[in-house]
């Protein structure tokens, strides 16, 4: 009987020890609050966004946090994103030193799991490229593989690209945008690997013979076909080389002086107080390879 008596204990400490680790797993990764179209809070979306919501045969579902708003069909595919979006927000907030967000607008997320449906989104709005992301102004729109749930670089890549939007009055150009948005991407990474800071290597340095002009960079306005790998790299690199070398509160002022229309330049000198020249030959030493 004491041998049955202790059989019964092991059996109920380890039932015990189940239903722990299934409250923990249940608190680290708590589930999506769902909420009814008419309870959210900014139904503000573009002409995209209610496509989006239009799409036959998609029955969405909506979340919403401080920030942001879900359209979503898979709550586990959601998850992640509804997860770390505020993250990432708070992130380029306190990098950019802004102390009081005075937008009541949210950015929105429309987030699809079904590829055909994708498809047959991006076909419907033009967008017929392959990409399984994009942004218009304040939304994101972004494909989800199935089961496709781990916190990745890509993610936090996209989701800046309309948290930057949110902080400034224009368009920035493609090299501070995607430039900001892999730098993102690399602490998103540090973070997953317990890191505090952005101290990992970000991008492969440039070679002396690949390495584009600031001048040339800056101008771009397209992704140059035989350099793609290049432009990111380089991007990245100067997007890091500013906020090393300097303060993020003026590189939060030196998109904001770029999105009103400035040229690059007199943005750098206004901001930097810096001659130009020199600021190029810094920058070609920091990011070319030894």
């Amino acid at each position: 009987m004491r041998n049955l008596n202790s059989y019964f204990k092991i059996i109920g400490l380890a039932v015990i020890c189940v239903v722990l680790h299934c409250s923990l797993f249940h608190l680290a990764f708590s589930e999506i609050s769902e909420v009814k179209w008419d309870n959210i809070s900014d139904k503000d979306i573009s002409p995209k966004g209610r496509a989006a919501l239009a799409f036959e045969n998609i029955i969405w579902k909506h979340a919403e946090t401080e920030h942001f708003v879900y359209h979503f069909t898979d709550d586990k595919q959601a998850e992640t994103i509804y997860v770390h979006a505020e993250v990432y927000y708070k992130w380029i907030k306190n990098l950019f030193g802004v102390t009081k967000d005075t937008w009541a607008k949210k950015n929105h997320i429309f987030i699809f799991s079904d590829k055909k449906a994708w498809q047959g989104f991006r076909d419907r709005i033009g967008k017929g490229s392959k990409a399984t992301a994009f942004t218009d102004g304040w939304e994101l729109f972004i494909y989800r593989e199935p089961h496709y749930l781990e916190v990745r670089e890509d993610l936090a890549h996209e989701i800046t690209h309309v948290i930057v939007f949110r902080f400034l009055e224009g368009p920035i150009p493609l090299y501070l945008n995607e430039g900001l948005a892999e730098f993102m991407s690399i602490r998103a990474i540090a973070a997953q690997l317990g890191r505090m800071e952005y101290d990992l290597r970000p991008v492969e340095l440039v070679s002396e013979t690949d390495f584009i002009p600031l001048q040339d960079l800056a101008i771009m306005d397209d992704y140059p076909k035989e350099k793609t790998k290049v432009f990111y790299n380089e991007s990245g690199l100067f997007v890091r080389f500013l906020i090393f070398t300097y303060k993020g509160e003026q590189f939060y002022e030196f998109l904001r002086i770029i999105s009103k229309g400035s040229d690059f330049k007199k943005a750098i000198t206004q901001v930097y107080r810096i001659d130009i020249e020199e600021f190029q030959g810094q920058f070609k030493k920091y990011a070319l390879k030894k």
